[in-house]
């Protein structure tokens, strides 16, 4: 659901599915749909951008708010500008 309440989507997939003990219908832990959101916002508000090391070329992801990165694959630390 969105801030005004309207349905978005649904996937079962995204869930921990559970199972009625009584009639075997799938059911959703809904003490965990808060917790789903607040990632999902996370990744929302902070999305990652993908990165080329200078140094070894590897490419990797970070935030995109960060101005210093590190190369997880050779430390190289190195400044990143937004590109606009």
């Amino acid at each position: 659901m969105d801030s005004l309440g309207r349905y978005l989507d649904y996937k079962a997939v995204d869930a921990p599915l559970y199972r009625c003990t009584a009639c075997g219908s799938p059911a959703v832990d809904l003490g965990e749909v808060e917790g789903a959101m607040a990632t999902d916002r996370a990744e929302q508000e902070n999305p990652v951008r993908e990165y080329a090391c200078p140094s070894c070329e590897e490419l990797f992801s970070a935030p995109r708010d960060q101005n210093l990165v590190v190369c997880p694959s050779c430390g190289q630390t190195f400044p990143v500008t937004d590109a606009t």
